[in-house]
Formats: C-alpha cells, sequence, structure tokens
C-alpha cells in the first residue's frame, strides 16, 4: 500500500504535489550513441550543454496521488499497441531555439495517440490539462537555445545528414516535479 502526503493548507483544503510526466519512445542504443556523438560536436562547437535525446509522443501534468491509475491505463494501452517502424531523416529547426532530428513519417505515431485517449479522459476529468500530444514527431538536439547560437547553429546542420531506422518497441513514462531537467524514468513498457 502507497501512502500520499498530503498538507492542509487554510481552509483546511488538502493541497497535492502535482508532477510532469512525459511519455517517451525507449531509444536504442545505437541511436543514443549516434545523437549522443552529435551533442557532443554540439558542445564542443557552440559552448552549449544539450539534454538527453528522447522522441517524446505526450506530456501531462497529474497529482502523485492518481499515478497507480495512471500506470494501469498506459500497461493496458501499451500492451494493446504494435511496435513502429521509425525512420530519423536530417535536421530541421524551430526558429530561434531549438535544432531537432526529424521523424521521417510522424503520422505513424497517430494509432498509439488515439489510444492514449483514457489517459486525457483521466486527467481532464481530474480537473488537469488534456494531454499536450507531440504534434511533429522529433528529437531535439538542442533546445531553448539563446538566438546567436540558434543562428550559428542552424546554418550548420541545415547542410548536415543525419540518418537512422528502428523497431520502436518501448515507451518509458518519466516523471519530474519543478522542471524537464530532472525527469526519473517511472515506468517501462513493452509494446506488441
Amino acid at each position: 500500500m502507497h501512502t500520499v502526503s498530503l498538507t492542509a493548507t487554510g481552509a483546511g483544503k488538502l493541497q497535492q504535489t502535482a508532477y510532469s510526466y512525459s511519455l517517451v519512445v525507449a531509444l536504442p542504443h545505437f541511436v543514443q550513441q549516434m545523437l549522443r556523438q552529435q551533442q557532443a560536436f554540439f558542445t564542443a562547437q557552440y559552448g552549449y550543454v544539450c539534454g538527453a535525446p528522447r522522441l517524446c509522443i505526450a506530456h501531462f501534468t497529474a497529482h502523485e496521488a492518481m499515478e497507480n491509475t495512471l500506470l494501469r491505463y498506459l500497461q493496458r494501452i501499451a500492451g494493446m499497441q504494435h511496435a513502429l517502424s521509425v525512420t530519423l531523416n536530417n535536421y530541421s529547426s524551430i526558429p530561434e531555439h531549438t535544432i531537432y532530428v526529424r521523424v521521417q513519417q510522424p503520422v505513424c505515431f497517430q494509432q498509439w495517440i488515439q489510444a492514449l485517449q483514457p489517459i486525457d479522459n483521466y486527467i481532464s476529468d481530474n480537473g488537469f490539462p488534456h494531454l499536450q500530444i507531440t504534434q511533429r514527431a522529433h528529437i531535439p538536439l538542442a533546445a531553448a537555445l539563446p538566438p546567436n547560437v540558434y543562428r550559428k547553429a542552424v546554418s550548420h546542420y541545415a547542410q548536415q545528414v543525419f540518418y537512422a531506422a528502428f523497431m520502436a518497441t518501448e515507451w518509458v513514462l518519466l516523471k519530474c516535479k519543478n522542471n524537464y531537467s530532472n525527469e526519473v524514468p517511472l515506468c517501462k513498457y513493452h509494446l506488441l
């Protein structure tokens, strides 16, 4: 049995801590290595430290007390989803702040996104914002860049080639309290 700590507020209401969660595709080791090499180059070239490479499909916020139900829902949903072929193809950018690796056919994630509807219903029924779906799946190489670093990097990466293909066979649920730099893996889900 799990114990949830609740603190009383002035009017006798209970306040729970809300956490941010990210559902990501587990990247194979060889893809992680390729991305980390590119990030190491980015750091050496531009003096900017990059975050861990990840392919996020959805974000949401929920109380920790909801976690067990969320984990069970995700276990059931993942158990009905098939692994997908993913192709990473070249670099692109979000103007003024992010350089990323493109997913060639982001539409392939639509079946997974539709299957996450029970999660969306559960969190919104509990007073939280709807599930934030990643509309154009991608893997950030470097995000939240200062404009001067972005301008230098985007001209370099526009001329570079990146290619990797793999089967996406697992999801990982990441949890963090304040910002995405403190994410910890909470659970791993195997797909069919």
